[in-house]
């Protein structure tokens, strides 16, 4: 059998629907898969498919044989078009399958097929038990299993309740910034352990400033953050735990069916882009239009660096780059990497950092005291060196070796 097609565009934006259109398949002993999404893609089976879906960025065709196509002769292809065809500007890619039917060799011979032809939406393709639903690309992995059992329930269940497409977008996200709080608090906590100890790291760094006494200044620095209960990784996992919610949303939000053409204040379409200005020429990595809630995602996620800054430690070291003027240009690049993107992903990283600004402000007037905490490190300190030097940490022992064996070495030298 020869199933061959080309899907017309259908969405606002072109080149992000052609850039998620693609054949996935699903084969009877090795699972879901798909060929690329990027470029011209073939495949010869390696097992018998169980079925075949011609899928882009909101719809799909799947064709399910009530007895699977056997791999010998069966094919998947994808291939864009060229500049010099005419579809190319009407038509996402062309999308072509020879797929050998298991059925025996007779005159009388029937094949029979379920079709679907439909939305990509989770809730109606996992309804028939076919494993549909894996033609939605919610990332890979964790990030997939975040969207599926925790972000797809949530946002189907307030929109349920019959509320704007809007309201449920910030409702979503304020659950999602209430269940992180905690993780937001540590970070802030550990933060500002390190600005109080900045002034003794930089003396530090003045004490050693040669390469020879590297060792040594770790050893001191080690026993400065034991000594003082801070460290320069408490910061890092909470970053860790928020970090695959804040990646998966992003793969969520331009698969979501439920955004297609629903409106909300400016935006026409929450798929989409929402164009408040047609610049009437295509700027290079920018486009034709300015995107309203990318520029107020920029904005708050610049006004929330410089909040921060204040309480982050990023001491330059030589040879690298400035940090802080790199979380500055981010929010710059974000209105480049934004504009073409789902509105309702920018609305959505938008409120959160909204959220991340208020609670970060809360955070520090209500919930953490620095000088109270600058006091109980202090009194700590005390406590570390009073009880003397006889409880040093296997990480400890083993630089004092390592720093040692490095002295030992300059003096053969």
């Amino acid at each position: 059998m020869n199933w061959q097609t080309a899907y017309k565009k259908t969405e606002r934006l072109f080149s992000e629907q052609r850039r998620v259109s693609t054949v996935c398949y699903k084969y009877q002993d090795e699972g879901f898969s798909y060929l690329s999404e990027m470029g011209d893609d073939d495949i010869e089976a390696e097992d018998k498919l169980e079925w075949v879906a011609y899928k882009q960025s909101y719809f799909s065709s799947i064709l399910n044989p009530k007895t699977p196509f056997l791999k010998e002769g069966t094919k998947l292809v994808t291939k864009n078009f060229s500049d010099t065809e005419k579809r190319k500007n009407t038509h996402l890619k062309d999308y072509s399958s020879d797929l050998t039917l298991n059925v025996p060799k007779s005159d009388d011979a029937t094949v029979e097929f379920d079709w679907f032809f439909g939305p990509n939406d989770y809730e109606e393709l996992k309804s028939y038990g076919e494993g549909y639903d894996d033609v939605l690309n919610f990332g890979w992995g964790l990030f997939r299993w975040i969207n599926v059992y925790a972000v797809q329930p949530l946002f189907n269940g307030l929109l349920g309740t019959g509320l704007g497409i809007g309201l449920a977008i910030f409702l979503l996200t304020l659950i999602l910034k209430l269940f992180l709080m905690p993780v937001q608090w540590k970070m802030y906590v550990s933060s500002a352990k390190m600005k109080i100890l900045k002034p003794e790291i930089e003396e530090l760094n003045k004490k050693f400033p040669d390469k020879a006494d590297a060792m040594k200044k770790q050893t001191e620095m080690m026993s400065l953050y034991k000594e003082s209960g801070a460290s320069p990784l408490a910061g890092c996992l909470p970053m860790l735990i928020q970090m695959p919610i804040l990646l998966a949303v992003f793969r969520f939000f331009p698969s979501a069916f439920e955004l297609r053409q629903r409106n909300f204040l400016w935006a026409e379409d929450l798929s989409s882009y929402d164009s408040i200005l047609e610049l009437g020429m295509s700027i290079p990595f920018y486009g034709d239009h300015v995107s309203l809630f990318t520029l107020l995602m920029a904005g708050t996620t610049l006004v929330y660096t410089f909040v921060n800054s204040g309480q982050m430690s990023t001491p330059q070291q030589p040879g690298m780059p400035n940090m802080k003027i790199i979380m500055y240009l981010f929010p710059i690049m974000m209105i480049f990497f934004f504009n073409n993107y789902s509105s309702g992903l920018s609305y959505y990283y938008f409120i959160s950092t909204l959220f991340s600004i208020v609670i970060a402000l809360a955070i520090k007037k209500f919930f953490v005291d620095e000088d109270k905490l600058k006091g109980k490190m202090a009194a700590r300190k005390v406590t570390v060196n009073s009880k003397g030097k006889k409880s040093k940490s296997k990480f400890q022992e083993r630089l004092e070796q390592m720093q040692k064996a490095q002295q030992d070495k300059m003096k053969k030298r």
